[in-house]
């Protein structure tokens, strides 16, 4: 077994809706486990054993989140979130093996939003899923964030950049969407929100997946790498999210088109 279970003593929010999970895992004991778990925690769980029965589950329904195993067999966890990322931003937690820094860097690259390794505690997984969940605005939480941007649409007049934090929008001056995963979009949030002044990566990190930084922890330099594909005019020279050496990074304004 790769699952260890402790007591949670956290009640399932009150008047909260129960959020939809799909569990992919390859292994029916594990799943049997974690939907045991979750589910008396006020969840409703959709299992799926490999890559096609869980593209099949995504396509006919609705999901709050995904447990995501990268090793299922014959298939592979990252082909899944890559074929789901074309077309959702559903929250996604990966499951990786003891160590595997690899994995952690390449599926976060691929647009997951946090990790969790083997063997997993189901207790740590549940906060974590909770904790996911109220950044994205599911499972009754508030959709509008704490502490981030209050006002109702950001925009750069000259460039014509929209971001709305509230709706979890971003558009180019031409209109079109930017697609941005639940981490990308946390991240961009409190970095607008603090505009000209550097954040450290201890403050983001706090804010943004609700854990303390550690100088090995290399999940917000990922996001931030994906974030500057998506918005600086050229990556490898950023100048929309500048690295502050020795600090963390500075939001300067979205890029002008003129």
């Amino acid at each position: 077994m790769t699952v260890t279970a402790e007591q949670d003593g956290v009640a399932h929010a009150a008047g909260a809706h129960a959020a939809s999970l799909l569990l992919v895992d390859d292994d029916p004991d594990i799943r049997e486990e974690m939907k045991s778990y979750l589910s008396a925690n006020g969840m409703i769980v959709t299992e799926a054993s490999d890559a096609k029965s869980a593209l099949k589950a995504f396509s006919e329904n609705q999901f709050d989140l995904i447990v995501l195993d990268l090793l299922l067999g014959s298939d592979n966890g990252f082909d899944i979130l890559r074929e789901i990322r074309q077309t959702h931003t559903t929250p996604c937690i990966m499951v990786t093996g003891q160590g595997e820094a690899t994995d952690k860097v390449v599926g976060l690259e691929l647009g997951a939003d946090d990790y969790v390794v083997k063997p997993v505690n189901l207790r740590e997984l549940l906060a974590r899923i909770r904790a996911l969940l109220r950044r994205s605005g599911s499972s009754g939480g508030s959709n509008v964030r704490k502490n981030a941007a209050t006002s109702a649409e950001l925009e750069d007049v000259g460039a014509r950049w929209k971001f709305d934090p509230h709706r979890r929008r971003l558009s180019t001056p031409d209109g079109s969407l930017v697609p941005l995963t639940t981490a990308e979009c946390d991240l961009l949030i409190e970095l607008v929100a603090h505009e000209g002044n550097p954040q450290t990566r201890e403050e983001l990190c706090r804010r943004v997946f609700n854990r303390q930084w550690q100088p090995y922890d290399r999940s917000l330099d990922s996001i931030v790498v994906k974030l500057r594909r998506k918005l600086e005019p050229n990556p490898d020279h950023p100048m929309v999210i500048k690295t502050i050496r020795g600090k963390g990074y500075l939001f300067t304004g979205f890029p002008s088109t003129e």
